[in-house]
């Protein structure tokens, strides 16, 4: 099955999700399309296959006891991760894909919400949520790392925008900016809600 898991890694990271079919698999095994089905049921099996052999790839790092510096730890290596394999990504999404390698990562994301001193409800709230938001900035990187800036013209009558795609940007430490950013607020809005005397009044203030 690794041998199956690791050309099917191939053949999406070289072919995307439109050439990810069981024959371009087979044909990169050198077998028969059905013969790869002895193995895998369908296409989302053996996108499930792709999906465990990249997170086997890169192994998380072992926690500092930082709580901050291990969600920081954690975005980057999904950062990393989906920059390194752009198609897995949408392979999960098309193929709805959840196995057993995935939950770790759910697992350890929440404990470190707990450890920064949230009741379980909040950090709940604060692993999905900023979950999403990383997942989503790193599919948006991805995406915008193979299109090509506008050009002069279309930038002539947008001084701003013409600004925004001109700056050379230093993407890592903008990208640990933003989810330092994210965890820190985060975190400090939920504390003031829980620290803040329930009632009508007081959600009216938040």
């Amino acid at each position: 099955m690794n041998r199956i898991a690791a050309a099917a890694l191939r053949v999406a990271d070289e072919a995307g999700v439109s050439g990810f079919t069981m024959r371009a698999v087979a044909d990169a095994l050198d077998v028969t399309p059905m013969a790869l089905y002895h193995y895998v049921e369908d296409k989302a099996a053996l996108a499930g296959l792709v999906v465990d052999a990249s997170l086997k790839e890169r192994p998380l790092a072992a926690p500092t006891g930082i709580w901050q510096d291990d969600l920081w730890a954690m975005a980057e290596w999904m950062r990393r991760s989906t920059l390194a394999h752009p198609a897995v990504g949408e392979l999960r999404r098309t193929y709805r894909v959840w196995t057993p390698a995935i939950l770790p990562m759910t697992e350890r994301w929440l404990s470190l919400w707990q450890q920064s001193g949230l009741d379980l409800d909040a950090a709940v709230i604060a692993a999905t949520t900023s979950s999403m938001a990383i997942a989503g900035l790193v599919a948006e990187e991805a995406v915008f790392r193979t299109l090509e800036a506008p050009d002069e013209a279309a930038l002539a009558s947008f001084p701003n925008a013409r600004l925004v795609f001109g700056t050379k940007h230093d993407r890592d430490s903008e990208y640990e900016l933003l989810v330092r950013s994210l965890i820190e607020g985060l975190h400090a809005r939920l504390m003031r809600e829980a620290a803040r005397p329930a009632g009508p009044e007081a959600r009216r203030q938040a």
